[in-house]
């Protein structure tokens, strides 16, 4: 093959690559865009069910306590 062909072949194979490009990112961020959603979700019921409890306002977390250093005896 000669240089031309090559560089023609290469041109017309340009379009095809930007397709498959184009589906291959917008499948990503419907993927993406799915998982946000469910992580959403599952964050909004988890809340939903902690203010639900027995009619509570506010549900008491156990607060972070940092570890105590041992003393030297």
């Amino acid at each position: 093959m000669e240089i031309w062909q090559i560089v023609v072949i290469c041109i017309l194979m340009l379009p095809i690559f930007f397709i498959a490009n184009y589906i291959v990112v917008k499948k990503a961020a419907a993927e993406r865009r799915s998982r946000d959603d469910r992580i959403e979700r599952a964050v909004s019921d988890s809340v939903a069910a902690s203010y639900l409890d027995n009619g509570m306002a506010r549900q008491s977390w156990p607060k972070y306590r940092a570890a105590r250093k041992k003393r030297k005896e």
